[in-house]
């Protein structure tokens, strides 16, 4: 498809040489050739923004952020996203974007800043998130917006990469970072298709932690939450009506993260209460029940920095 496409720009047919080569960009970062689908990725963005005056697209800057990531280039993919973030943030204030959709990605960029080990600036960017929260819980959205819900739903999975076995030509795995409807299909489906087996090794955790928490909630907390992660995504592509069916599962995960800390009382169980919270603060942030989502971060401010 790709070969076509720089046939189809030699020929005159495409106005770009680049044509075709997004389906290419997936499929090399669902068999693990991350350096590849990044070069593509980053050359689709540097194409765009001289093809449209400068203009960042969320969606291939997001995919070319994963892959560089994924390819060990930290710092590259930091500069990225924090340029997506300034991007963002000028369109809120001109009205052209969703509040919401600043939160989500101010969010992302903390959690990217502090796997990074910039705790300080990620702390900063926290508070933004906190206050845009805030104002979010005060006044609302500027104006009613179409289905926004893929902005989360893609920043979300994506924040959970690290949990899921790594692809391989043998075994690919989906594409974090990429759009869920671009997906291939059978990597889509499979991902679906996991969701019975997920739920049944929480609830057979479950009941081991139960009996015995301290060998077996750390793996729990763990696995809940690429379960959730994963119900969201199928929820979110099946209806907008998210808020009934996807709040228990994170109610759950942050009940979970509570009796961790009341079993290891370290840190690291308070860190993880904080990303269960966020988790829980950015979902409610996308069903709109913006006061709680601003009570939920708040304790995560509170917890982490």
């Amino acid at each position: 498809m790709a070969e076509a496409g720089r046939w189809g720009f030699a020929h005159g047919q495409v106005s770009s040489p680049l044509y075709g080569h997004w389906p290419l960009a997936t499929v090399l970062a669902e068999v693990g050739r991350h350096q590849e689908a990044a070069e593509i990725c980053g050359m689709i963005v540097q194409a765009g923004r001289s093809e449209s005056s400068a203009k960042v697209s969320f969606w291939t800057t997001v995919a070319w952020v994963a892959q560089l990531n994924a390819a060990g280039h930290h710092n590259a993919a930091l500069g990225a996203f924090a340029n997506v973030v300034d991007v963002t943030r000028g369109e809120a204030d001109e009205g052209s974007s969703a509040l919401a959709i600043l939160i989500w990605q101010l969010v992302h960029y903390a959690g990217m800043l502090g796997t990074a080990g910039q705790r300080v600036q990620a702390h900063v960017i926290r508070q933004r998130a906190l206050a845009h929260l805030s104002e979010l819980d005060k006044t609302g959205e500027c104006k009613s917006w179409s289905n926004i819900l893929s902005w989360w739903a893609t920043l979300y999975a994506l924040s959970g990469r690290s949990a899921e076995p790594a692809p391989l030509p043998s075994a690919p795995t989906p594409p974090f970072g990429f759009p869920f409807l671009d997906w291939s299909p059978d990597v889509k489906q499979a991902y679906i298709d996991g969701l019975p087996s997920l739920e049944e090794q929480v609830a057979r955790l479950s009941e081991a932690a139960s009996t015995n928490p301290c060998g077996h909630l750390p793996e729990l907390v763990a696995l809940h939450r690429r379960l959730r992660i994963r119900s969201a995504l199928y929820r979110e592509k099946r209806s907008h009506r998210i808020l009934k069916p996807l709040r228990p599962i994170f109610n759950e995960g942050v009940a979970l993260a509570r009796r961790l800390v009341d079993v290891a009382s370290n840190e690291q169980s308070r860190e993880t209460l904080g990303e269960a919270l966020t988790d829980r603060a950015v979902f409610l942030v996308a069903a709109e029940q913006y006061g709680e989502a601003y009570d939920d971060y708040r304790e995560v401010v509170d917890l982490v920095g």
